[in-house]
C-alpha cells in the first residue's frame, strides 16, 4: 500500500497539471491513470485560448509539443460560408496527446509518481474523510493520502462527481475526433461553422497544418456519410480528405456545458477540470495550478479541511468565473467569440504556467 500527501484521479492536463504543482510545492504525489498511456485515447482539437498561461506553455516546451499559433478564429455559416465574425485572439493549436504526455513527464521529474493502467474504484473513508482509494491494480490494490485530486475528466459526470453528489449522474454520449489529411484547410485558421441544421451546426476545421486538421463528427456518422452532403461549405472543404487518425470517447455532460458545479471541494476531496464541471485545457491546467496549491499549503499547515480547501474554488471563481469555457453558448453570453476570448484573456492576466520553467 502506497502513501501520499495528495493522490490525483487522472492524468490529463487538469490532473498532471495539479500533479505538477503539488509536487513542486514539497508533496508526495500519486496520479493514478486508468489508460495504458497519457494523453490517450484524445478526444479534442489542442486548442489553447489566448492568455499569458498559454503563452508561457509554448515558451516552456518548445518544439518538445507541435505547436501552431493560430492566426484567425472564423465563425461562418455552414450552408454559405459567409463570415459572421472573426478574431485574432485566436490561442494556440497542439498536439493534444503529445501536451498531457510532457506535463506527465514534468510531474514525473518534480517527484510525483505515475501509475499507467491503474483505474480508482472506490474512495476509502474513514471519520467523514476520505483517507484512501482502491484501484483494479494488483501493484498497488490501495494508496492512502491526505488531499485528493479528482481530474477523472470528461465522463466524471458518470463518475465521481456524480457518485459525491455534485452533479445529477448523466449517461455519456458517444463522439469521435478525427485527424484528416487531405482537407481545404490552412495552418493557423479556424473555422467553426454555424447552421439551423443539427448535423452541421458547431462543426469545426482546426487547421494545425495545410490541408491537415482536426474534425469532429458523432458517432452514429462516419466521414463518408458526411462528405456525401454537397449543401453545405464544411462538407466540401473535406470532399478529398482522409482520416489518418480516429478516435472515439464518451462524454457525460450534466446541467450547462462548462458550467462549475456549485460545490468544487468536497471534504478532502478537490474536483478540477471536467470533474468539476467545467471545460477547455487551458482552464483545466489553470484549476490544477490553483488545486495544487491550495492542497500543498493546507498539508504543510495541518489544516486539511473543506474549508480551507475551499479557497481553490475561490480563486476559480475569481478568475476562470469571468469567462468560463462557455464555447457552446459564447454568443448567447458574450455577445461574440471575440469578446469571450477577450474577457478570458483579461480574467487570467498574470497566471503563467511557472512550474514548467524550461524544459527545452
Amino acid at each position: 500500500m502506497g502513501e501520499f500527501d495528495v493522490i490525483v484521479i487522472g492524468a490529463g492536463p487538469a490532473g498532471c497539471y495539479a500533479a505538477l504543482t503539488a509536487a513542486k510545492n514539497g508533496c508526495r504525489v500519486a496520479i493514478f491513470e486508468e489508460h495504458l498511456a497519457v494523453g490517450w485515447p484524445r478526444h479534442d482539437p489542442g486548442w489553447l485560448m489566448d492568455c499569458d498561461f498559454s503563452d508561457s506553455i509554448i515558451a516552456a516546451l518548445g518544439t518538445a509539443v507541435p505547436a501552431t499559433r493560430a492566426q484567425e478564429y472564423r465563425v461562418l455559416k455552414a450552408e454559405s460560408g459567409d463570415l459572421i465574425e472573426k478574431s485574432q485572439l485566436a490561442g494556440y493549436m497542439v498536439r493534444r496527446d503529445i501536451l498531457d504526455k510532457e506535463l506527465a513527464v514534468a510531474a514525473v521529474q518534480a517527484g510525483a509518481k505515475l501509475y499507467l493502467k491503474t483505474k480508482v474504484t472506490g474512495l476509502v473513508r474513514k471519520a467523514g474523510q476520505v483517507e484512501g482509494v482502491e484501484t483494479n491494480s494488483s501493484a498497488i490494490p490501495r494508496a492512502e493520502g491526505r488531499v485528493f485530486i479528482c481530474a477523472d475528466g470528461i465522463r466524471s459526470a458518470n463518475g465521481f462527481a456524480a457518485e459525491e453528489g455534485l452533479c445529477a449522474r448523466s449517461e455519456p454520449r458517444a463522439g469521435l475526433s478525427l485527424l484528416l489529411a487531405n482537407a481545404e484547410v490552412t495552418e493557423g485558421i479556424v473555422e467553426h461553422f454555424l447552421s439551423p441544421d443539427p448535423v452541421l451546426n458547431y462543426k469545426c476545421l482546426w487547421g494545425h497544418r495545410n490541408g491537415m486538421c482536426y474534425f469532429g463528427l458523432t458517432a452514429s456518422m462516419t466521414l463518408d456519410e458526411f462528405t456525401e452532403r454537397q449543401d453545405n461549405v464544411v462538407s466540401r472543404k473535406l470532399r478529398n480528405a482522409l482520416a489518418v487518425e480516429v478516435t472515439g470517447f464518451g462524454r457525460a455532460l450534466s446541467g450547462k456545458y462548462a458550467e462549475h458545479y456549485k460545490r468544487m471541494v468536497k471534504d478532502n476531496i478537490m474536483f478540477v477540470g471536467d470533474a468539476s464541471g467545467g471545460s477547455g485545457n487551458i482552464h483545466a491546467m489553470i484549476q490544477g495550478q490553483f488545486a495544487g496549491k491550495v492542497a500543498a499549503s493546507a498539508i504543510k499547515g495541518k489544516e486539511v479541511s473543506e474549508a480551507r480547501l475551499g479557497e481553490y474554488q475561490d480563486s476559480v471563481l475569481k478568475t476562470l468565473g469571468k469567462a468560463p469555457f462557455y464555447w457552446y453558448s459564447a454568443r448567447e453570453d458574450f455577445g461574440t467569440f471575440h469578446n469571450w476570448f477577450r474577457e478570458f484573456k483579461e480574467a487570467t492576466r498574470g497566471i503563467a504556467a511557472t512550474e514548467l520553467g524550461d524544459l527545452r
